[in-house]
């Protein structure tokens, strides 16, 4: 149930492809189902402004989840999404992912409940 928003500094090759391996890393780090991809893509040559000692393409991967997720689990997060990040945009592309971490409680799903109240089918504290 994350919702994730991927703002790049240049226009992706493939973008499909990229989604693709990006979701295979969520369902297989956060162990989410297949079916729950919420993804915006923003791709900006222009009005993308970066710290001054990079020059070089970047990625910034921002996911809205449920809170509960291990350290563990994030740092094999970290380390997938940097590698998808220098797979697209070589070795000298730079990345940041910004985790946004919200109670079941605050996330309203299915009829207006708050995911507290639902069976969501799958687990956050891994």
């Amino acid at each position: 149930m994350p919702f994730s928003r991927i703002t790049t500094n240049f226009c992706l090759e493939n973008e499909p492809v990229f989604i693709d391996q990006f979701h295979k890393i969520m369902m297989a780090v956060l162990k989410i189902p297949d079916n729950d991809r919420i993804v915006a893509l923003d791709q900006k040559t222009k009005g993308f402004y970066q710290p001054t000692n990079y020059s070089g393409k970047y990625i910034v991967f921002e996911i809205a989840m449920l809170s509960g997720r291990t350290i563990e689990t994030k740092r094999k997060l970290y380390k997938n999404l940097i590698a998808l990040a220098s797979s697209v945009g070589g070795e000298s592309c730079s990345a940041n992912v910004i985790l946004k971490e919200v109670e079941k409680e605050n996330w309203g799903v299915e009829r207006g409940q708050p995911a507290s109240d639902v069976d969501l089918g799958f687990k956050t504290n891994i």
